[in-house]
């Protein structure tokens, strides 16, 4: 199940055209210029879709031969398409409640996707197959769509004592120019996020056709669900800080000081985050089949690697409101490029192998990002007049 998902998310981040970025970003600078959201909606919409039927082409061709080691190839291959078309869906909404303040329902519906799923686990039979505990999820995923769809649209309907007819107003020019607009920024997303989980994937490749097989990978996923997680908490204060940073316009200073001030909190929610899942490995391990004892280490060094994707997240908003692209692309290249040459180097690994070179992997891209907030905002700083007294 867990290589399914892998190759899900593969799929998702060449598919999803960025949505998830570049629509919350531009909804939030709209909002601020009370400007019409309808065309980005629409666009949004519009992209989903095509995304949605681009995903299912890519897995069943390209990805198809990757999921021969499944008991069921062919319901696989539904399954990967299926969950895939939810999860951009997922992200349309998700972009759409962080913009417009609902990001509440977000973390509602995130946990009543992961309540359901453990339900289901829980209560299935023990020999179920890694697709079917996939179709268990799709259903999860089924419930989390419609309550963010029926949540943001009674949102809407309240916001700012204004109709949602009145805040989806456009044309199709207007919609066409926004669909230009998102995919243009959105294939930069791309270049993003799809070189970071391929780099992510072939890492768990090389753990899945290795000696231990599916059995090491499950070991390797106790890491993998511990790191998506703990990078689940910045997608909660993001709204707080693009809108803050959007509301400082084009004072560099002050975007710089929320960026720093914001890095303090970060900084704490990480440590917490760790001390909460090394206490959490402790306890909850000895439950597990006497296999999995070796997924405390690998859960400990997945925790490091999310702590530095959360560190770093200030600084990424901080380019994100402004949507550039540029930095986010070489900072996840140089990680990217960092973890695709290790494992290459690798016959196979093993799960601390592969989550240590993505501890190394998240580290290089917080360096770099850090770096180039450090450069931009004193390039700019320097650049200011100097006030002299009268």
């Amino acid at each position: 199940m867990s290589y399914l998902q892998a190759t899900a998310v593969s799929t998702i981040a060449f598919c999803s055209f960025g949505i998830e970025l570049s629509i919350n970003a531009q909804l939030t600078r709209k909002l601020n210029d009370a400007s019409p959201l309808g065309p980005t909606i629409i666009a949004g919409g519009t992209l989903a879709f095509g995304g949605i039927v681009l995903a299912c082409i890519v897995v069943s061709t390209l990805f198809a031969s990757q999921l021969t080691n499944s008991s069921s190839p062919h319901l696989a291959i539904l399954a990967v398409c299926i969950y895939s078309s939810f999860m951009i869906s997922t992200s349309l909404l998700t972009a759409m409640s962080f913009a417009l303040s609902s990001s509440v329902n977000v973390g509602v519906s995130y946990v009543a996707t992961s309540l359901i799923f453990i339900g289901f686990a829980i209560f299935s039979n023990a020999d179920a197959s890694g697709v079917d505990l996939m179709f268990f999820l799709i259903v999860a995923q089924v419930v989390a769509v419609s309550f963010l769809a029926f949540s943001l649209l009674r949102h809407t309907q309240r916001l700012k004592g204004r109709s949602a007819v009145g805040y989806v107003k456009h044309t199709a020019q207007e919609a066409m120019i926004e669909i230009k607009t998102l995919l243009s920024y959105g294939t930069k997303q791309i270049a993003i996020v799809s070189t970071v989980t391929f780099a992510q994937w072939l890492i768990q490749r090389k753990i899945v056709f290795g000696d231990g097989g599916t059995s090491e990978n499950a070991i390797y996923s106790v890491g993998n669900q511990i790191f998506n997680m703990m990078t689940f908490i910045p997608s909660i204060l993001t709204p707080i800080i693009v809108t803050r940073l959007a509301a400082a316009g084009a004072d560099v200073g002050r975007r710089r000081k929320i960026a720093l001030r914001s890095l303090r909190l970060f900084s704490v929610v990480a440590v917490c985050a760790c001390a909460a899942v090394f206490v959490g490995l402790r306890i909850g391990i000895p439950f597990l089949p006497a296999r999995y004892a070796a997924a405390v280490e690998t859960g400990l060094i997945a925790s490091m690697a999310a702590a530095f994707q959360i560190i770093r997240a200030p600084f990424s908003l901080f380019f994100l409101s402004e949507l550039k692209a540029s930095r986010e692309m070489a900072s996840a290249a140089a990680g990217s490029l960092f973890m695709i040459i290790a494992t290459s180097m690798f016959t196979q690994l093993n799960p601390n192998e592969g989550t240590m070179i993505r501890l190394l992997g998240c580290a290089l891209q917080a360096v770099f990002l850090v770096s180039f907030f450090l450069f931009e905002t004193r390039r700019n700083q320097t650049r200011q007049p100097l006030k002299t007294s009268p």
